[in-house]
């Protein structure tokens, strides 16, 4: 977050809102009224019709009383104006461990519209801290305004508190009163906005920790230099003369200089913004992507995650079902089964609840994961369950505890090994009033589905049940012969020594059939009754483990 060299210490916020709402205004009336090098634009950005910054600008204040124990002289705030809903999901995802606030943007006119529980569900994601801007209060009439803005921010403040960000401030403002293009009134409420933002600046500084890892955002040729990579460090460090690696083209290149915010350094870090040149690389091979350390970053194709639905979304999610998975900058259909614990493991309802609950927080904030653990057991979930949803009695198949979703995508995928991924159904028409955000997360494990033996380890079983009857009970009590159970076809021998229980209670062992018909004979350790009409049911209910090569492996 600090870079010595220059003494700014740069706050990252990702601006999100409804497409109609105003966030670019905002971010264009801030900058414009609070830096002095804002909206800045590269000669080669003009010569190719964009911005370096295209989403990225920013404005500075000399750093405040209440933060002079953090390092630098210079407060930035990088704003990160998320255009488009697409845009916003993988700029979002992309850059989440470096997104320090949130703005949403909410037009008072209009208060929540289609996608802004898209917009809160992705902002619980990267950040605790949100500041919500009612913009566009000039529309209101003048002499009805501010209990306009009073009842806007009552409903707001209802929608929000089923979220985390509960009793978050709101500022009301004027971004470009008037409207239209080109210069217009001055802008109302913005200062009031910049205070906020500076009292909710975390007093943590950021921790260059991990392997470099850098989001580009624009790759452009410049003359007589090389080839120039903007974006944002999302971890670690790197500096001029360090070798790293494109992993979706497959090359590694020496960094020959670099700009953090817009001077000439050696070096950059965690939370910076920074351009990176580098010589003999065709700008048209990355547009979008990854730069990172060597050897840091895999490409895989089946992957395994711990995750979470979103409560906003109201459809279903059933295993092998096809969603689309954003990780890293890609969004690639994938199929994906869900699984947890069994209920047989040793947690209850409610410390299973109480876990689920603590790892969402790990899910959504950027911390670590657990890896996987191979050598557990998992049930297989017939859809994934939401917090809301999940089943609060004991039986087979029930949830109470972590969820995970084995992710087999349609092409192969370059991201962290531990990356924050998003499960969406991108297909609903966006016009709608519908979450079509599904399910958060992050990677767990890497694994190749191709190879048997890898998918083996993944221990997903489903349970199953046969039933049947008793036909008779030996003379002794201690063995009897059953039937209904299996065809005359059946290889009994599958199923020898796994264990049956009665109607009554007791429990047996099968031994093998008896005669061609299909019946078969059950051990007892103690004696039984013969059974009374209508209460010689007996049943058998064993675990069948999906990615087993061995199809009649079958346990208990």
């Amino acid at each position: 977050m600090l870079n010595e060299q220059h003494g700014v210490y740069n706050v990252n916020i990702g601006v999100l809102g409804h497409v109609d709402s105003g966030k670019t205004s905002l971010v264009a009336s801030m900058s414009t009224a609070l830096s002095t090098a804002a909206l800045d634009k590269h000669p080669q950005s003009k010569e190719r019709g964009i911005t370096l910054d295209l989403g990225f600008s920013s404005f500075t204040v000399p750093m405040p009383e209440h933060l002079q124990q953090l390092p630098g002289q210079i407060l930035q705030f990088t704003l990160v104006d998320c255009p488009g809903h697409a845009s916003l999901i993988r700029t979002i995802i992309g850059g989440a461990q470096i997104i320090d606030m949130m703005i949403l943007v909410v037009d008072v006119t209009k208060g929540i519209q289609a996608q802004t529980a898209e917009c809160l569900v992705v902002g619980e994601i990267a950040t605790r801290h949100l500041c919500v801007v009612l913009n566009k209060i000039d529309l209101l009439p003048q002499d009805t305004r501010q209990r306009l803005i009073a009842k806007a921010k009552k409903r707001l403040a209802q929608t929000l508190a089923a979220t985390t960000f509960a009793g978050c401030p709101m500022i009301a403002v004027s971004a470009k009163p008037g409207g239209g293009i080109g210069p217009g009134k001055a802008a109302v409420g913005v200062a009031a906005l910049m205070e906020q933002l500076v009292s909710m600046v975390p007093a943590k500084p950021r921790q260059a920790k991990g392997a470099f890892l850098f989001a580009v955002d624009h790759c452009f040729a410049l003359k007589g230099q090389g080839t120039v990579l903007t974006g944002t460090v999302l971890s670690g460090a790197t500096q001029v003369g360090d070798t790293v690696e494109l992993p979706q083209v497959r090359v590694q290149k020496k960094i020959k200089s670099m700009q953090v915010f817009r001077r000439p350094v050696q070096f950059c870090q965690q939370g910076d913004r920074a351009g990176l040149c580098v010589t003999q690389l065709d700008a048209k091979l990355v547009e979008r992507g990854i730069v990172c350390a060597p050897g840091s970053v895999p490409t895989f194709s089946a992957a395994i995650a711990a995750v979470e639905r979103v409560r906003f979304y109201s459809g279903k999610l059933p295993s092998s079902g096809k969603v689309h998975v954003t990780l890293g900058h890609t969004t690639v259909m994938a199929e994906a089964q869900y699984f947890g614990l069994p209920d047989s493991s040793s947690q209850s309802p409610a410390a299973a609840l109480a876990s689920t609950v603590a790892r969402i927080g790990q899910l959504a904030l950027n911390e670590s994961t657990s890896r996987f653990n191979f050598s557990q057991e998992y049930a297989h979930q017939s859809e994934l369950h939401g917090m809301e949803g999940r089943p609060w009695t004991f039986g087979e198949g029930v949830h109470h505890g972590p969820q995970w979703a084995l992710l087999v995508f349609s092409q192969p995928v370059t991201a962290p090994a531990d990356a924050l991924v998003i499960g969406s159904r991108f297909e609903v028409d966006a016009s709608t009033a519908m979450c079509r955000l599904a399910f958060y997360g992050r990677l767990a494990a890497l694994i190749d589905h191709s190879d048997p033996e890898q998918m083996r380890r993944v221990s997903i079983f489903k349970v199953k049940r046969r039933s049947g009857s008793i036909d008779r009970v030996d003379k002794d009590g201690l063995g009897a012969v059953c039937k209904g159970m299996f065809k005359k076809e059946t290889d009994i021998t599958v199923f020898a020594g796994l264990k049956v229980t009665t109607q009554a209670g007791n429990v047996g062992t099968i031994e093998g059939s008896f005669g061609k018909s299909g019946k078969f004979r059950v051990s007892f350790q103690t004696a039984i009754s013969p059974p009374k009409p209508g209460a010689n049911g007996i049943t058998l209910t064993f675990k069948r483990f999906i990615h087993d090569a061995n199809k009649k492996a079958l346990r208990q």
